[in-house]
């Protein structure tokens, strides 16, 4: 099977996507569970996909011919849009290693006078797929949700919103399936098995 390295660091990111790519046939590997060594990398696309695809365009090469970036930001629709593309940072309200509770209890703080229905939001990500041949594809997803008003669940480490994103009690589960039909509907692996 081929090894297609996903260039994050975030556990919970890599449960997301591991399902996704055993079914098109790669192994998954990640920066944690590799020898490499963490490159320097500044967030400053103004996009996810620009994000996303530098991401990959750092740790592409002989060593690791397939690589995927993930970025991911979230717009909160009560909150004019916050945090935007630097969802863990909040635009610079935290550190890069902000705990989760502490992301969590800020968030539903913010929020504590909104009321259920307009408490909608999305994930906006950009997804970036480097190829052997060097070839770089990109795709952007959005996925609308709605914020419960407390916790609903225990916080998949990694994610503190999903410990308040309405849908299935197994949100991780759910979150899979969503991204499995979203590599379907994006098509670039059947394309690239039958170039």
């Amino acid at each position: 099977m081929p090894v297609i390295l996903f260039a994050t660091r975030n556990p919970f990111k890599a449960k997301l996507f591991e399902v996704s790519f055993h079914a098109y046939g790669f192994e998954m590997t990640t920066l944690h569970e590799t020898s490499i060594r963490s490159e320097p990398f500044s967030e400053s696309g103004k996009t996810a996909v620009e994000n996303a695809l530098a991401k990959a365009q750092i740790y592409h090469g002989r060593s690791h011919p397939w690589v995927f970036g993930d970025d991911a930001g979230l717009e909160i629709d009560a909150l004019n849009g916050e945090p935007g593309l630097h969802a863990r940072r909040w635009n610079g309200t935290f550190p890069d290693d902000v705990d989760d509770q502490t992301w969590l209890n800020y968030m539903l703080d913010r929020m504590k006078d909104i009321p259920l229905e307009k408490r909608t939001a999305a994930f906006v990500s950009g997804w970036a797929l480097i190829t052997p041949d060097g070839g770089e594809y990109v795709h952007e997803v959005r996925s609308p949700f709605q914020i419960a008003t407390r916790p609903i669940r225990a916080i998949s480490k990694g994610s503190p919103i999903s410990a308040v994103r309405i849908g299935p009690e197994d949100d991780l589960k759910h979150r899979q399936a969503q991204i499995q039909e979203e590599w379907k509907r994006w098509g670039i692996l059947e394309r690239l098995s039958t170039a």
